[in-house]
């Protein structure tokens, strides 16, 4: 797996330009950690009501084909009419490169966005395909307060609960406008090693 690594410097210099009441952090060293436990996700809001209920599944689908690759976006927007965090938005861009699987093969890729934590469940599973996943997350309307600068990061979990750290260009929180997001995130290991699932989400 080749896994392009832009230079942060020059990321937090374009950030700091925009939004200057955000918190920048680099990617994690790599890192494969075996816990018994779930790891510590970042909460989704308790107050979304009806807007996200257990009858409710935001997900979205495309059939993409192994020569070409593609994206699949996920759109979520909750009106909270005076809400002090404001509305709740998601909007997710994962991108299947090309050559993933075999060229002349068709599979249809689907992201749906776990109900009450930051987390994405994207299927197949990248064990399943040649080349890593590509993704971008923003999240917004979220206390971001409950994040903890030290902790915050971006993961994949397996399904033997091994958590596999991401790199990426951009992972960052803006507290006044209580969003978070990363960009361009991919698993650190090689493909090949990771033992299946297909949760990928933020820590805090």
């Amino acid at each position: 797996m080749k896994i392009t690594l832009t230079t942060l410097l020059l990321s937090a210099l374009f950030l700091v330009g925009c939004a200057d009441d955000s918190s920048i952090l680099s990617s994690p060293e790599t890192q494969i950690t075996q816990q018994s436990n779930s790891p510590n996700w970042v909460k989704l809001p308790a107050d979304l009501g009806q807007g996200f209920s257990v009858e409710t599944v935001y997900s979205s689908e495309r059939l993409i084909k192994g020569k070409t690759g593609g994206m699949i976006k996920l759109d979520v927007v909750i009106l909270r009419p005076g809400n002090p965090l404001g509305n709740f938005e998601v909007h997710a861009n994962i991108t299947v490169q090309k050559n993933s699987f075999p060229e002349q093969e068709y599979r249809t890729f689907t992201v749906s966005l776990d109900p009450e934590y930051s987390i994405l469940n994207i299927t197949p599973s990248p064990s399943t395909l040649d080349k890593q996943l590509v993704v971008d997350l923003f999240v917004k309307g979220v206390d971001v307060a409950q994040i903890n600068p030290d902790s915050f990061g971006f993961i994949f979990v397996g399904d033997n609960s091994e958590i596999f750290n991401t790199e990426s260009a951009t992972l960052l929180f803006n507290i006044q406008g209580n969003w978070f997001k990363v960009m361009n995130a991919e698993i650190i290991v090689p493909t090949d090693e990771t033992s299946g699932g297909s949760r990928y989400g933020f820590t805090r």
